[in-house]
């Protein structure tokens, strides 16, 4: 007699539910942790995109890169926005909207210093940068809306600074370093000056505070606007002030692109980014324990492997000392908090060139506390 193989069907019959294969309870049991690892690929092709078309033959201006970057962010949102009907679209509600602008505001001179500072600096190293956003967000969301901030941070803090040193390695205290290894000779790089080395590392730092100002209004902001809100006002408002710095600011004016593969790196910065976004939000959502935060961390391996690949080249021992210097105290500052404190981080931690969608579901406490602080 042949043998009937069971199928779903007999196992509900004899109420009894299949054992779930090991690649479906891996995929269920860390699916928020493995959206965010996806979102970082994303974010460091993005990154690899807009240091391939800065240094390409074309050399387009950061401005130009944001116009179309935040251009099709701003579309995208919107389109959505409207045809889900969301409250209050296009302006939020008038009672948060200079928060909203401000919010945009830090997030545009963030975004513009990040894009400044990987035409100088390998990827690797300028994202290394962005894990001092949750220790710079935590203290001005204690100085400004009196949330707790933890004595770990602090010590984390002053640690990741010494790493910044050691990035930075200036001449005076180190002597003259080729912090640049080799790789290959898939790629090429322009040859930076200690000046300009120096120039786009105090950019990044700069990034930071404004990354950190765009993450605080969030949290001010709340759960008192959808969160695709957010991401439109830095959409436009990186979008109309880029347009409008190309137009009038002397020496930089708009770069036709050339050839079809310009053309798609543009178009794909905009739609990876948005993918980033709703990538970054579900993973939070659905996981907002430290093992998920802690995936943001491999943004940095899939930029050294961009850096290998792409350009031929890695940071040397200087920058990976004071790169792990920085990982590591930040790493360990997340890790050691209570749980109350990981899930109000959760929504500050996110490192990333813009927010990601901080809906209702995953807004900071006591948000009618503040709401009474800020609403007069």
């Amino acid at each position: 007699m042949a043998r009937r193989h069971s199928s779903i069907g007999d196992y509900e019959s004899a109420g009894i539910e299949p054992t779930p294969s090991v690649w479906k309870t891996v995929w269920r049991d860390n699916k928020g942790a493995l959206y965010i690892v996806l979102a970082q690929i994303f974010g460091s092709s993005m990154d690899a995109m807009v240091r391939f078309l800065q240094q390409g033959g074309n050399r387009m201006h950061p401005f130009q890169i944001i116009v179309a970057r935040m251009g099709i962010t701003f579309v995208l949102s919107s389109l959505y926005m409207w045809w889900t009907k969301v409250p209050d679209f296009p302006f939020g509600d008038p009672k948060i909207r200079i928060w909203l602008v401000l919010r945009a505001f830090f997030g545009f001179g963030g975004l513009f210093c990040l894009y400044y500072s990987v035409h100088y600096l390998p990827l690797a190293e300028s994202t290394v940068f962005r894990f001092l956003v949750p220790i710079v967000t935590a203290w001005a969301c204690s100085v400004f809306l009196g949330s707790t901030f933890f004595r770990k941070d602090l010590v984390a803090g002053l640690v990741a600074m010494v790493g910044v040193i050691f990035i930075a390695h200036p001449a005076s205290i180190f002597g003259k370093v080729d912090d640049v290894i080799k790789a290959n000779k898939a790629g090429t790089v322009d040859e930076v000056t200690p000046a300009q080395r120096l120039i786009a590392i105090a950019a990044s730092l700069l990034g930071v505070i404004g990354a950190s100002g765009a993450y605080t209004m969030i949290r001010v902001v709340g759960d008192r606007a959808h969160a695709l809100m957010s991401v439109n006002y830095f959409a436009f408002l990186g979008t109309a002030s880029a347009a409008i710095a190309l137009l009038v600011v002397p020496g930089i004016g708009f770069t036709m692109p050339q050839g079809a593969r310009e053309w798609i790196l543009l178009t794909l910065l905009g739609v990876f980014g948005f993918i980033l976004q709703f990538l970054l939000t579900a993973g939070l959502q659905l996981d907002r324990s430290s093992k998920a935060t802690s995936m943001l961390y491999t943004q940095v391996l899939f930029a050294l492997c961009f850096d290998w690949a792409i350009w031929g080249v890695i940071p040397g021992g200087w920058s990976i000392f004071g790169g792990s210097i920085i990982i590591g105290s930040t790493l360990w500052s997340a890790l050691q908090k209570p749980q109350q404190a990981e899930d109000e981080d959760a929504k500050t931690a996110i490192i990333d060139e813009e927010s990601a969608l901080l809906g209702a579901e995953t807004q900071g406490i006591d948000i009618d506390r503040r709401r009474e602080s800020f609403s007069a």
